[in-house]
């Protein structure tokens, strides 16, 4: 498995995790609902800004480190 296809499985541990459905995903990261709905299947992975967008948020910091560096 490629970085980026492990990387995708990872982003939709964070967003299932995180987020009560693609739509919710959709309106914090401010993308369309086709593009949340792929990373909720992990079909995707989003871009750099969106992982930062993730870690610059107070309430997801710690979830998105979490499972980003594998470390508590």
């Amino acid at each position: 498995m490629s970085y980026r296809q492990h990387f995708a499985i990872v982003w939709q541990r964070f967003i299932t995790e995180n987020f009560d459905s693609p739509a919710h995903a959709a309106h914090v990261f401010q993308v369309d609902a086709s593009t949340a709905a792929n990373w909720w299947t992990g079909q995707n992975a989003p871009s750099g800004w969106v992982v930062g967008r993730a870690i610059a948020d107070p309430l997801l910091r710690d979830a998105a480190l979490h499972l980003l560096t594998g470390q508590p």
